[in-house]
């Protein structure tokens, strides 16, 4: 190799690479693939704290039910490594919003009034539950930073095949100090939970790679 020329930096971490496709198997819903999924995110150097993050934010795009599967079969994996969930956070309904509206910002960008407008038009409840207890009870906590947990709501959206929230979120990756190719190797990482003709269609309903920020 000649000497001015370097490898390529790899487009996620192994950690990283780790918890998104972890992600991937709690949306696909198999225990047996989440255990698996949690045993290869700590093989790739992601922490246990951080790999019960990733388990915990996955009921706001999957649901209580799975998301509670998903901690019995990765429980023994975090058990093996020492870990305990922490006690519950301290009740904070007002930094909960502040927190929620600062991150739904960062993530939406320009976008975000009219994501606001929107989701009230929808739902004003819907609408107050995604600051509260999407953006500042859950996406704002500590021990996962906000590029890897949006890496991993990617890997989500491809395997529900929730194309409208994916796009948003794609961008959102970059928003938060994300990169395009990490987007895309997030989605590709699903294709042994969710086939490869939706990681296909998930590419292309992204551009084939995450849209510009500045789009």
């Amino acid at each position: 190799m000649p000497a001015d020329r370097r490898p390529e930096a790899p487009a996620l971490s192994r950690a990283d690479a780790g918890l998104v496709a972890l992600s991937a198997a709690i949306a696909g819903g198999d225990p047996v693939s989440v255990t698996a999924g949690a045993e290869g995110a700590i093989d790739g150097g992601a922490s246990p704290g951080a790999l019960y993050e990733a388990l915990l934010q996955s009921y706001l795009f999957v649901g209580f039910p799975r998301a509670i599967e998903a901690l019995f079969a990765a429980g023994p994996v975090l058990k093996r490594h020492g870990f305990a969930p922490p006690e519950a956070s301290r009740v904070d309904p007002e930094g909960w919003i502040r927190a929620g509206e600062d991150l739904c910002r960062r993530v939406y960008g320009r976008n975000y009034e009219k994501l606001i407008e929107t989701m009230r038009g929808l739902s004003p409840d819907l609408a107050s539950w995604m600051i509260l207890q999407g953006y500042g009870t859950t996406l704002s906590r500590p021990g996962l930073g906000t590029a890897t947990r949006e890496y991993c709501v990617v890997a989500i959206l491809t395997t529900t095949r929730m194309w409208r929230q994916l796009r948003s979120h794609a961008l959102g990756a970059i928003n938060v100090g994300g990169t395009r190719a990490g987007v895309r190797r997030s989605i590709e990482l699903c294709q042994t939970v969710a086939g490869e003709a939706i990681v296909r269609e998930a590419l292309r309903v992204t551009g084939g790679e995450a849209p510009d920020a500045r789009g």
